[in-house]
């Protein structure tokens, strides 16, 4: 059957509404635009492979699935549940034709709120072989997916915002496919409709996913269900944890705080004497308009990576030197601001954190093995790139070198709790990190983030040390670009009110001045 006489018998089937709204959607090339949601999946390219893959709901942001393969929901919300919303059986007769499927429950439970509209999730559920439908890619308009509501208040035809399958054979994501695979135990479809032009308080009174199958292999039937997409996180949203800072307004005084070790503001010239070593491309300002900067409270560090570089700040505070001793659990915080020319295309960084390296392990492929160093530096990957539920944001989290590391290189642990750990340009951040060494060869080791106050991530059964002499060396204030591969432009950050001390420290009481 061709497209046109594919349009030509579907319209038969249309009403003067459908068809009025069909046009526009048509005529418009089937785009509809919303805000996204971080825990959607993404649909992604397969040469960027940054959407939804077999291991990943969004591999830009390095989210995984639950399950491999996708997670989903019930219609009797259990997870990984049998019980689908809807089935069509679909037979190989080597026809191209319309499916439908009755989606009406699924998208009333959207529309009135009881669960977030995190798309749909298609799957085989008995019989076989291998059924290909047409995606919002495809170039024949007439041929994608849509979704037919019908409410109280009138019908409207949507077209996916999102699609894609999941592939078990490959680790690339195929959102930029024009075609929808589903087979039994193996691919799974997905897409995801806006349905915020849905009238609030109107009822609906049908709903129906209508995708046309162009190809089938295996000569039988498949009986094909519709789930609810339930990928992502649960954590709530909390209140900011308050911590000696409060006690501070502004960071006022801080420094003098009987449980804090070292503080500094980057307000006076002789911001540089408190550390135990200076080093990169920085310096002191109060403003940088080409740059978009704001204050924080005043003035603060501006860190650049410049174009062919890889380091950009390399400074330290060192406990032995500036206190006589050396702690085994200590708490970091300070204040960061990715500026508008930060982009990172090429390859992921590191970031200020903690460490004991001594000169011996624990970077720059050094690997530790519990008796010659460690590290938990902070860690930022490629920027998120367009068309991402995160798009524009830059992951970040602890980048560790520890007595169990399985390669060469440190384990690369993102601040996903949350979301809390994907920044955004041009706004300051207030992030803290927690470490503590575990008793020499027990699993009992500590990392812990908050971002703005609230949590990001916590891991406390790591091993960085099999010795006692191993503690922690040095606060380590690195920004650097790699792995090997220079920076192909400058960026810049902007660093401030940093603070270190024996108890949870907690973002800044701001009060006007």
């Amino acid at each position: 059957m061709t497209e046109k006489h594919y349009i030509q018998s579907l319209a038969k089937t249309m009403t003067t509404a459908q068809h009025i709204v069909l046009a526009a959607l048509l005529a418009m090339a089937g785009a509809v635009s919303t805000a996204a949601a971080p825990n959607d999946w993404g649909e992604g390219t397969s040469s960027r492979s940054d959407g939804a893959t077999r291991d990943y709901y969004n591999r830009a942001g390095l989210l995984t699935w639950r399950h491999r393969m996708g997670d989903w929901r019930d219609a009797a919300d259990a997870p990984q549940g049998d019980r689908p919303y809807a089935t069509v059986t679909v037979k190989d007769d080597d026809a191209v034709r319309s499916v439908e499927w009755d989606v009406i429950t699924l998208v009333r439970q959207w529309v009135n709120g009881k669960f977030q509209n995190q798309g749909m999730f298609l799957r085989g559920l008995s019989g076989g072989g291998k059924f290909h439908f047409r995606s919002r890619e495809h170039q024949g308009k007439g041929q994608r997916p849509w979704l037919v509501i019908t409410t109280t208040q009138g019908e409207r035809v949507l077209v996916p915002k999102a699609d894609t399958y999941l592939e078990p054979s490959t680790y690339r994501g195929m959102g930029d496919a024009d075609v929808l695979k589903v087979s039994r135990g193996a691919n799974h479809a997905l897409l995801r409709f806006d349905l915020s032009d849905v009238p609030k308080g109107a009822t609906v009174q049908r709903a129906v996913l209508r995708l046309v199958t162009f190809a089938q292999y295996g000569g039988g039937s498949m009986v094909i269900g519709v789930f609810r997409c339930a990928q992502g996180h649960d954590a709530q949203d909390t209140k900011p944890i308050p911590g000696l800072a409060a006690k501070h307004p502004n960071d006022h005084g801080i420094q003098n705080d009987p449980n804090v070790l070292f503080a500094s503001d980057f307000e006076s010239d002789r911001w540089a004497r408190g550390w135990t070593r200076v080093a990169g491309q920085i310096d002191a300002v109060t403003a940088d308009e080409a740059r978009r900067y704001q204050p924080l409270l005043g003035g603060a560090l501006r860190v650049k990576i410049a174009k062919g570089t890889t380091t950009a700040l390399n400074t330290t505070y060192q406990f032995k030197k500036e206190l006589g001793t050396e702690p085994t659990e200590i708490y970091f915080r300070y204040y960061l601001r990715l500026a508008s020319d930060w982009n990172q295309t090429v390859q992921g960084g590191k970031l200020p954190g903690v460490s004991g390296t001594y000169g011996v392990a624990g970077w720059g492929g050094r690997r530790s093995h519990g008796n010659d160093g460690w590290s938990a530096r902070g860690l930022f990957t490629l920027t998120i790139p367009e068309g991402n539920p995160l798009a524009g944001r830059t992951p970040v989290g602890f980048y560790c070198y520890h007595a169990e590391m399985k390669g060469q290189y440190g384990e690369h642990w993102v601040w996903q709790t949350g979301y809390r750990g994907y920044l955004e340009n041009n706004r300051w951040y207030c992030l803290e990190q927690y470490v503590k060494l575990n008793t020499p060869d027990r699993r009992d080791g500590a990392l812990r983030a908050w971002v703005d106050g609230r949590p990001a991530f916590e891991k406390t059964d790591i091993r960085f040390r099999s010795v006692d002499k191993l503690k922690i060396e040095q606060v380590w204030m690195n920004v650097y670009h790699g792995g090997k591969r220079p920076s192909p432009y400058d960026q810049h950050m902007y660093i401030d009110n940093v603070v270190i001390a024996r108890r949870y420290i907690g973002p800044i009481r701001r009060v006007a001045r």
